[in-house]
Order: structure tokens, then sequence, then C-alpha cells
């Protein structure tokens, strides 16, 4: 029986056909994209990389180090990527091989070695290089991204083993790899809720790095304590301070951070079901911000427009340099409901509301990032797309009428199989994209796949299900990086293995110093969640 994470490429056909399966030694063996590696299904892989590289030729022999191991970086790297390097080479080597580094004016600055070796250049289209052989480690990079990928690929190639003496040695596969990422953007958002533990968080950062993530989406639901407002958090959110330390682990690991609140619906900062809200659990007379049921923002009132820009402003301040702010604006299904606003032209209101949002975000050096479901009219698209717009409240009118400078995360879940011709149409509307997938590899694979073609970027969501999102970052990493998804036909991505290693990688980038909560990634053997 096919397992969740088996899958058929439909291109491999074609491609095995003029594909030779990789054999022989570096410098004269054949180059193997990950489709020619997922040619040979019996052979084994000297390694489980994620995401598996775009070009790899594996060679015959191994190299050690053990004890004491010197890196040189380029005279020019970055401070940054230096420190994380040594933060990772401890955890990833348990203190077992003692790492010196040093700074070598003849290295360009996304160049490293480490026991050797010279770094390769680059093939034209690769934005990091990196070369195992009887000399030693080296690798080259476009930019400091490139040399964090460089080294969380490395990383992966580390196999421990008992040294002659006692300690501990690591080998490693002779390769030689060239990199690039299909999609340029790719990110995951990620959601604070009163049960979430912090260190959830943090696993779920320093994983989404090391699997070459780009960006990460910060949504506290009434989780971070707010100057613009107090009744925005509740008594046990977390200050900036504590938030502050998940914001420092995602810079530190390349991750660009982006803030995001909930700027029209989901105003009540809690999930629909449990019934709670945020704001007016707290203080009632602030009723006058919402719409009458609280779910949606009031659009007509000067306060509710003055606070939301004060929570932008503070938002952006805390996560530090970036280029983007999400503002929401999805499921605001009482939007125009109060007196006020029934007087109004409530599409144009959604416009006016969106468009100065966006206008004051540019003010502040970002982008606004705003869920597309709005500007989608339900009876034009098929079951399963996330589309708003309807007779009853027609918001897909304002489609010509908003910002081009406000970037579209089209969100779809139930879309499992063929295209997702939603990008296509805000792409030929003049909008930039970002597919949207949740947590099942199906939605994952084939927004990931649309997204390409359509210059998107790819943004995973995991709402209350982070749990259950943990396992499936390793996959969404290896669509949204392989070249037309080849490597999703390796054997690696089988999801017992698949599984397996991700627990590998998280219990080295986050040890859980034998204490059983601190482990894996469901402290509390929840179930699955269905709603």
């Amino acid at each position: 029986m096919k397992k969740p994470f088996e899958t058929t490429i439909t291109s491999r056909r074609n491609f095995l056909a003029t594909s030779a399966v990789v054999a022989g030694t570096l410098a004269a063996g054949p180059r193997a994209s990950a489709q020619t590696a997922a040619a040979s299904e019996t052979r084994v892989l000297p390694r489980s990389i994620h995401p598996y590289p775009n070009q790899v030729a594996w060679g015959e022999g191994t190299f050690c180090l053990r004890g004491k191991a010197v890196l040189k970086v380029g005279g020019e790297a970055d401070a940054g990527v230096i420190e994380m390097m040594k933060d990772t080479w401890q955890r990833f080597t348990f203190g077992a091989v003692e790492l010196t580094v040093s700074r070598d004016p003849g290295l360009k600055a996304g160049e490293f070695t480490l026991g050797g070796g010279r770094p390769p250049q680059p093939q034209p289209d690769a934005t990091y290089a990196l070369k195992v052989d009887a000399a030693g480690i080296a690798a080259s990079a476009a930019d400091a991204a490139g040399a964090r990928h460089a080294w969380f690929t490395l990383l992966q190639l580390l196999d421990a083993d008992d040294a002659d003496g006692g300690g501990l040695e690591f080998t490693l596969p002779q390769v030689e790899i060239h990199d690039w990422p299909a999609l340029k953007f790719r990110g995951l958002h990620l959601c604070i809720f009163p049960e979430t533990p912090p260190r959830m968080i943090e696993k779920a950062i320093r994983l989404a790095a090391f699997f070459k993530f780009t960006h990460v989406v910060l949504e506290f639901w009434g989780m971070l304590r707010l100057d613009a407002l107090k009744e925005l958090s509740w008594a046990e959110a977390w200050s900036k301070e504590q938030a502050g330390q998940l914001v420092g682990v995602a810079r530190s690991m390349g991750l660009e951070v982006i803030p995001m609140f909930n700027c029209w619906g989901h105003a009540s900062s809690c999930r629909i079901k449990h019934g709670r809200h945020v704001v007016l659990d707290q203080n009632p007379r602030l009723a006058s911000l919402f719409e009458p049921d609280g779910w949606t923002w009031c659009l007509t009132n000067p306060r509710t427009q003055a606070l939301l820009r004060r929570v932008i402003d503070e938002l952006c301040e805390f996560a530090g340099p970036g280029q983007y702010v999400h503002i929401g604006c999805d499921e605001a299904y009482s939007h125009g409901t109060c007196d006020r606003c029934r007087q109004t032209d409530r599409v144009q209101l959604f416009v006016d509301h969106v468009n100065h949002l966006a206008a004051h975000v540019e003010q502040r050096g970002r982008r606004a990032i705003m869920w597309g479901d709005a500007l989608l009219e339900r009876s034009k698209w098929p079951s399963g797309f996330a589309a708003n717009g309807a007779p009853s409240l027609p918001t897909h009118e304002a489609f010509d009428r908003v910002s081009r400078r406000i970037v579209i995360a089209d969100w779809h879940y139930g879309v499992t199989t063929g295209d997702v011709p939603t990008l296509a149409h805000f792409r030929n509307g003049g909008f930039e994209t970002l597919a949207c997938p949740w947590n099942t590899p199906a939605n994952i694979r084939t927004l990931a796949k649309a997204a390409a073609p359509n210059q998107s970027g790819l943004l995973m969501t995991t709402w209350h299900h982070l749990v259950q999102s943990i396992p499936t970052l390793a996959y969404a990493a290896n669509c949204a990086w392989s070249q037309d998804q080849a490597a999703l036909g390796l054997r690696q991505m089988d999801w017992s293995l698949m599984r397996a290693a991700t627990a590998s990688v998280l219990r080295k980038l986050v040890p859980a110093e034998g204490h059983f909560g601190r482990a894996g990634w469901n402290t509390f053997e929840l179930p699955a969640e269905v709603d």
C-alpha cells in the first residue's frame, strides 16, 4: 500500500529515458539531478538530505573529521553566518570535534573550507556549491543565504562513529553539489495561541531555517503584549522580550520575520469554534471598535483605523528589518453590518481600508501581504477553492481597485490535484502572489507545483495544527526547492523515513537534554485535530 508521502513524478519517465544512474568518482562520474537519483529505486543513497539538492555527484570514498577541525571563512564573511556555523557545529557534533574558526583573506565572502579543500566554482544558476573529497570540505556561495544553505547541507552529511581510542569521529561521503531553489520565497506561517509551547515555536523556526525556508510569519493570537491597547492580549501573553527571543532565533538562522495582525476578519484573535474574544472578554465597552458580532473590525470607526496603524507600527519595530507585513484580511463574514457601515458602499469601504493600510505599511519600508479569498467570486471557482466573494458581500468586485503593491496570499486547502488557476488570475491581474497550502502532502505538492510557472512563492500555513505540521516541513521544503519537484521520487521521501530524519535533525537543533516533554514535536501526545 502506498504511504502518504510516496508520489509519482509525471515527468520522471521522460527524464529516465535520457539519464543514467549516478556512478563513478567525482572526477569522472556524471553529475546527477534529484531526478537521476530517483532513477535507482534499490540504490541506497549515501545520505538523506532535506531538501534534496538539485544536482549531486556522489563519489566513492569518505572524508573523516575527529578531534579538532579548522573552519576557514572569507575575510569579509558575514559575522552572523559565522556565529550560526559555530553554534550548529556544536549541536551536530555534540562537542566531540573542536572547531576553530579563522578568517582567510584569500577566500571570498561566500566561501569556506573545513579541514582543507578548495572551494568549487558554482554553476551559473547555482546559489551554492559544496564539495567533499580527499582534500577536505569546501563550499562557495553567492551570498550569506547561500553560505547558510551550503552549511545546512554539510551538516546533513555528517555521520557519527566511534573513534579509535574513544570519543566520536564524523565521516562524510565524497560528493559534489551544485544547488539552487525552484521558488525564491519559501515561507512558514506560525500561530502562537495561549496553548502553544514556546519551545514548539522555536523548533518550527529552527527546522524551517535548516530546511532552507526564507521567511517566517509570526501571528500572535492575543499572545503578545502590545502598547497600542492592553486588551489586545491575554494576561498570560508573552512580553516583547520573551517573544523577541524567537525573533532572535529566526534571524540568527537566516529567516526574515514577517509580523502579522488580522486587520479585518478574525478580529477576536481567537478561533471561532471556542467563542472567545481577546478584547471584548476583557472590556466589552470597546464594542464600537468591531461590527456587532465582534468578528470583524468596524472600518468606519476612526478609532479602529488609528488602532490598527499603531499595532502595525509596533509590530514592525518588534520584528526588526524586513520587507513585509501580513495584514490578514480573510473571512470577514460580518463586514459592514453595523448601522454606520451599512450606509456605505461596503466594497469601496473594503478597498479604501486595504489600500490605506498598504500605503501606511509602505511608509514603513515594507509591503503588505493579505489573504486573497475576498477577491475571488465563490461561484466562479471550483469546490475546494477559498473564494468568499458572494452576492451578499461582493468583495470580489474590488479586484480591479486594490493596490497592486499588495502581495496576495492565495490559500486553498481543499485543492489536492491539478492546476491552481487562481494564481494565474491574480498574476494576470498585476498582483504578486504566494501559494498557501496547509499540512496535507497532496495540498502542499499541488500548490507548490503551481507556484513555479506563476512566479509565485510558497507560504505554508500551520494554524492550530502545528503538532501535525512539524513532520511535513521536510516535504514542503522539497516541494519548494526541488526543480520540477523531482526529489519527491526519492526513497527518502517515504513518510516513515522523512519523519525519522526530521526527528534526527530536531534533536540536534533543539536538544531535549533528557526531558520527555522537550523531546519530539508532540508534547502531550495529542491526536490530530480534525477541525
